[in-house]
């Protein structure tokens, strides 16, 4: 029995070196290059996804700077327009002040006109009247004094 065990062992060694070895190594490489291809490719678009997702986010914090800035100038024109405004109601109210104290200088000056009118009349009527006894003082009269306060 031991030489049929020793036989069929060794048949079996003979069988076993005689088949042909098949050899998957090369189709194991070439996918294996296939998937590093692939990797790469994908490696490559995520990198440049990246890039633009970086570029985008660039352009959204300067869109966001942006509007900030403007809301912030946005405050900064309503605070003036305000301020004008303001400034504006005051000059109104100011010049219908002007206006008036324009129209009481005018009433005035119309007032000392005839103030005036009417002390050449009186000089002139003296002047023309023939002088009766003693000589007239030779100062001619004031106008009475028009208090002007504006």
């Amino acid at each position: 029995m031991r030489y049929l065990f020793i036989a069929v062992w060794m048949g079996g060694l003979w069988v076993g070196c005689a088949t042909p070895q098949v050899r998957s190594q090369a189709l194991v490489s070439v996918e294996v290059e296939r998937w590093q291809v692939r990797y790469q490719e994908e490696r490559a678009r995520v990198e440049e996804l990246a890039m633009r997702l970086a570029q985008a986010e660039s352009a959204l914090e300067v869109a966001t700077q942006e509007r900030a800035e403007s809301a912030q100038l946005n405050r900064l024109l309503e605070e003036e327009l305000g301020r004008a405004t303001a400034e504006r109601h005051s000059l109104a109210e100011h010049n219908a002040q002007l206006v008036t104290r324009q129209r009481e200088l005018t009433a005035l000056q119309e007032e000392l006109e005839d103030v005036w009118y009417q002390a050449a009349l009186s000089r002139a009527k003296r002047r023309s009247q023939p002088q009766q006894g003693a000589p007239a003082p030779s100062t001619p009269p004031q106008p009475p004094a028009a208090d002007a306060t504006p």
